[in-house]
């Protein structure tokens, strides 16, 4: 929707060079920011809102869901807005997909919503049986610290070990206190937040976690010699080195560019200890941050944190992580230290001897990223687990297109008849059948565009059932004539159940084509 269309200002239909019906699927994250998706100031060529979906109501619901910080009516305004999007429906939800893992039957402790989304809480896992659980993943290890990590699993042993100030709640997924003593104090713009630490935080070796750790933790991601992968991101809230400071020991400051309604997030970043790490640099240079943990001159102190567990060894050979407990972790308020005794993270090549791997006992977990199959756990002693994936699958619609979108070349000639035509092809979208026959269950029939991982996720709406009865109605409400069998049409008719059939049809062929 960039480019140039010399008789539009606008994304025309299909015939005329741009599309009436897009197939198009979206990630997100626990929390949910649809902000420049479906907002009046995003319509192109401003902004992403290729759905050319314009709401005032919808507008201001997003201004305040983006401008609150208390969590629950911030979850309010979500559901409100979640409530106009299935109403209006500027996209059509087919799906939710889910992954399937395998795991040894009797690990405890395990939240599936923050493992899929990447979030674990590995201090809450366990097998009773032997306190070690071995995590098997499809991928090398080979991104050494939380400043070079671009890579999903170098991350998930990385969480472990570093602690930040807020993490996941188990079951609800909201934001808990780890190393902070609290949440936020903001400014009244919103745009400064402060932050008391626990004064009983501890790094893996006993020192206590200082404010200027988390001040100098920032100052290395904005420093371009560490060559940071998240320097862009926090580039963007963080104005310069100055913008993340040290009051005293135990408070932080922290001054963003712009209020950000999801900052806990934002400064949840893992920590390290300055005092050991800044004379490390001050001797060898920037280049320990490319050096293998444990070794050389850089030996733990990028890997020590202040999170449940502390690394005990790195294989850079066979890609394999060994994780113990962080005794001091039991220091902070409210909070004990790792159930496990080991927590291992191991590469093992192609699925079928991970499979076989978890079936002999060798590893508990196999990652859902082999892309197994459910008759892949049925033997005695493991069980294949679903988890929902933070992502849809849906039909984007455009707005502009004269039927479905302003509804003025349906016989009524109005955007109710529009919204009728949408609400036609919802019901004639069999997502039951897409989700048992061709994902074989991995997946949830759709709702809307906010996922089922989202936090604020909207559990009371339902799937639009699929109903051709209701369907035909629906076109009939717009003004159509629907025929239920074929004959020519008129220029007011439509051949309804081939057209809507058809659509279903077409919703059964692109996840077809997903699943390859």
């Amino acid at each position: 929707w960039a480019y140039p269309l010399l008789d539009f200002d606008y994304i025309p239909t299909y015939a005329e060079g741009g599309f009436d019906i897009l197939f198009v699927g979206w990630s997100w994250g626990i929390d949910w920011n649809p902000l420049g998706l479906f907002d009046t100031p995003s319509l192109p060529p401003f902004g992403d809102n290729f759905y050319q979906y314009s709401n005032p109501a919808y507008d201001a619901k997003l201004i305040q869901y983006l401008t609150e910080l208390d969590q629950a009516t911030q979850i309010g305004y979500a559901k409100e807005i979640q409530a106009m999007l299935y109403e209006d429906l500027p996209a059509i939800v087919l799906i939710y997909p889910k992954s399937l893992f395998g795991f040894k039957e009797g690990l405890t402790g395990i939240d599936g919503l923050l493992l899929g989304a990447g979030v674990a809480r590995y201090e809450f896992w366990d097998d009773p049986a032997d306190h070690i659980i071995k995590y098997a993943i499809p991928a090398d290890l080979k991104e050494y610290n939380i400043f070079v990590v671009s890579s999903f699993y170098d991350s998930q042993w990385m969480q472990g070990v570093h602690g930040g100030l807020y993490a996941r709640q188990q079951i609800t997924n909201i934001y808990e206190t780890q190393l902070a003593a609290g949440f936020p104090i903001y400014s009244v713009d919103q745009k400064n937040l402060t932050v008391e630490i626990d004064p009983n935080a501890k790094f893996s070796d006993g020192s206590p976690v200082l404010a200027e750790d988390f001040a100098y933790t920032m100052q290395l991601h904005m420093t371009p010699l560490v060559s940071s992968t998240s320097y862009s991101y926090y580039g963007t809230w963080f104005e310069s080195n100055a913008s993340v400071y040290a009051e005293g020991d135990h408070t932080i400051h922290f001054n963003m560019t712009d209020s950000n309604a999801f900052a806990l997030g934002l400064i949840s970043f893992g920590i390290i200890d300055k005092s050991v790490v800044e004379p490390l640099i001050g001797t060898y240079g920037y280049s320990i941050f490319q050096e293998v943990p444990l070794t050389g001159n850089v030996g733990d102190a990028l890997v020590s944190g202040a999170g449940p567990f502390k690394l005990a060894t790195y294989d850079s050979v066979n890609s394999v992580v060994k994780l113990v407990p962080n005794t001091f972790y039991q220091d902070l308020a409210g909070y004990e230290n790792a159930l496990l005794d080991e927590w291992y993270i191991t590469f093992i090549s192609g699925k079928d001897t991970a499979v076989a791997e978890l079936i002999a006992g060798s590893v508990d977990i196999v990652d859902a990223q082999y892309y197994p199959v459910v008759a892949d756990f049925t033997p005695a002693g493991v069980e294949g687990i679903l988890v929902s994936d933070p992502s849809h699958q849906e039909m984007a619609i455009n707005g502009k297109h004269p039927v479905f979108g302003t509804g003025e070349l349906t016989p009524v000639g109005t955007p109710a008849a529009a919204k009728a035509v949408r609400k036609a092809i919802s019901h004639s979208v069999p997502r039951d059948v897409i989700v048992a026959e061709i994902l074989e269950g991995l997946g949830a029939p759709g709702v809307t565009p906010c996922p089922i991982v989202a936090v604020c996720y909207d559990d009371t709406l339902e799937p639009y059932a699929y109903d051709l009865d209701l369907a035909i109605e629906y076109m009939a409400d717009a003004g159509f004539e629907v025929y239920t069998t074929i004959i020519t049409p008129t220029t007011t008719g439509i051949v309804g159940l081939v057209f809507l059939s058809f659509l279903g049809l077409a919703s059964i062929l692109a996840f077809r084509r997903y699943r390859k």
